[in-house]
């Protein structure tokens, strides 16, 4: 970002250019996912294809040979045998205890047994452990080629004569019979040469490897472009935000969290420009408050200057007053900018909340009683003691009684009530105005915030202090709030938690 003429924040097309957009990401993560999924369907199709193969085909032995031994003494034995031979591609040969031959299935020329003597079949069958567990081992087949082969016989590019057909597996295992002899069961299963079937999965891999390749791109162009949109739209109007605008785009609605998001952007653009526009109210308004007292020093400070006779103890009292007008504004937008900086202080203490109010009461009837108001406490025979700072919370019911002053009826009343409750010492402030419109109520603690009434003058203080008043109540922990009805006043209220009025030390009389 950088800064235009005006000072403020100029906003480039790209603020990363070394960064992926969320388009680019969903689509190179869809990427990786298919490349990923290629990858494993090589690895299944090349790397384990002959181990995944190899333990299929010795499954399928292990089952026969199960069954097969659990029906051992059964007189169709050899029916069953050729059957599972038949279904399962293999060679099948029972041994009795001598060694000959009780019976043989799928006995082909391209099975090991075939390549194997009467010596070579026993001594395979002797190797079988006698613990009863099964010898397995994979083998070489022999070759179905004809020895009379010879490629220089032959045109073109004829093939060499194959060492093997590929391999095989062998199964052996020691069996006992009803009566008691022992035999041994053999089971070959030739492995199916897999240079054909390579050759063809090499070609359905690259179809694979396509197909997943194309389909990547175009559900993830159509992904990336259905999750984006919503989004750099959404990132194009809320550049409007900072001239308080912002207009709704057109995909806003397609997902849930961009709906949430284009409402709070909404909301916001509509807070940023009340905040204007109470800003503003603001600078007009404290620009009257502090012209008005300024031009009267001035006008009384001519006037007496050129007129001797005017040098009056009135005239110079309203000097003064008009001073500490000036210096209360003062320190309440210094108290304010506290406030928003987070540190006013606080100073936490017991203290007697009732004798305060009474206090306050006092000094500012004194100051009003001449300007017709009259200020009236409430309930405060019995003496209620409260913690928290004393010093910030006279502030509080300072700008609450001036707000109350500045806002009250013809009779000019305003009354301060205290209320003792199980926990909590409640104070109201009440006036007997116009009262504060229902949809204003919400935001009259707010910085800034002034009524839409005609702006008036405030009797105490500058008239700018119930923001203060929220922060100090808010770093209290202190509930508060304001219940109005038009026509009928408003009141204006905050509770403390009680504290123990302490104990008054007594003297020992003399003995």
């Amino acid at each position: 970002m950088k800064r235009n003429k005006g000072g403020h924040l100029a906003y480039r097309e790209t603020f990363f250019p070394g960064r992926l957009g969320i388009r680019g990401k969903i689509q190179l993560y869809l990427l990786v996912l298919a490349l990923f999924l290629i990858s494993l369907v090589w690895l299944f199709q090349s790397a384990l294809l002959y181990n995944l193969y190899t333990g299929a085909r010795f499954n399928q032995i292990r089952s026969t040979a199960s069954l097969l031994i659990r029906n051992i003494d059964h007189q169709d034995l050899q029916i069953l045998a050729a059957r599972l031979g038949e279904d399962n591609d293999l060679s099948i040969l029972l041994l009795d205890e001598a060694g000959q031959e009780r019976f043989s299935v799928g006995r082909s020329r391209y099975s090991a047994f075939h390549e194997l003597t009467t010596e070579e079949i026993r001594a395979l069958a002797a190797r079988a452990p006698e613990d009863g567990r099964p010898l397995e081992e994979t083998v070489n087949a022999p070759s179905s080629a004809d020895v009379r082969y010879d490629r220089e016989k032959y045109e073109g590019n004829a093939p060499e004569k194959p060492r093997s057909a590929g391999k095989s597996c062998n199964y052996v295992q020691r069996v006992t019979f009803s009566d008691g002899q022992t035999g041994t069961l053999l089971i070959n299963a030739r492995m199916t040469p897999v240079r054909s079937t390579l050759e063809t999965m090499r070609w359905q891999f690259f179809l694979i490897v396509g197909t997943i390749l194309l389909a990547t791109l175009l559900v993830g162009n159509t992904m990336a472009k259905s999750v984006s949109q919503p989004i750099i739209e959404t990132n194009q109007a809320a550049r409007e935000l900072r001239n308080s605008r912002y207009a709704r785009p057109a995909h806003s609605g397609g997902y849930r969290e961009i709906a949430e998001l284009n409402d709070t952007l909404v909301q916001t653009a509509e807070d940023l420009r009340r905040v204007e526009d109470l800003q503003r109210e603001l600078i007009a308004n404290i620009s009257h408050d502090l012209r008005t007292p300024l031009t009267m020093i001035e006008g009384y400070a001519e006037v007496m200057r050129d007129i001797p006779d005017e040098v009056t103890p009135e005239n110079m009292q309203t000097i003064i007053d008009e001073t500490n007008r000036l210096s209360s504004m003062v320190s309440e937008v210094l108290d304010f900018s506290r406030l928003r900086s987070g540190s006013l202080e606080m100073n936490r203490a017991d203290f007697n909340l009732t004798r305060l109010i009474r206090e306050i009461c006092g000094r500012i009837s004194k100051m009003t009683e001449a300007d017709g108001y009259v200020l009236v406490p409430e309930n405060t025979e019995k003496e209620a003691w409260a913690n928290g700072d004393p010093g910030r919370i006279s502030q509080v019911i300072y700008n609450l009684i001036g707000n109350a002053l500045t806002y009250t009826g013809a009779d000019r009343t305003v009354t301060v009530r205290q209320e003792l409750r199980a926990e909590t010492v409640r104070v109201e402030v009440r006036d007997s105005g116009e009262g504060i419109a229902p949809e204003e109520l919400p935001y009259i603690w707010d910085r800034y915030y002034r009524s839409r009434d005609n702006h008036r003058r405030a009797v105490i203080g500058s008239g700018l202090g119930l923001n203060i008043c929220r922060g100090i109540l808010e770093n209290h922990h202190a509930a508060y709030g304001a219940d109005s009805e038009p026509g009928r006043g408003t009141v204006f209220w905050f509770e403390l938690p009680r504290a123990e009025k302490p104990q008054e030390q007594t003297e020992e009389p003399d003995a």
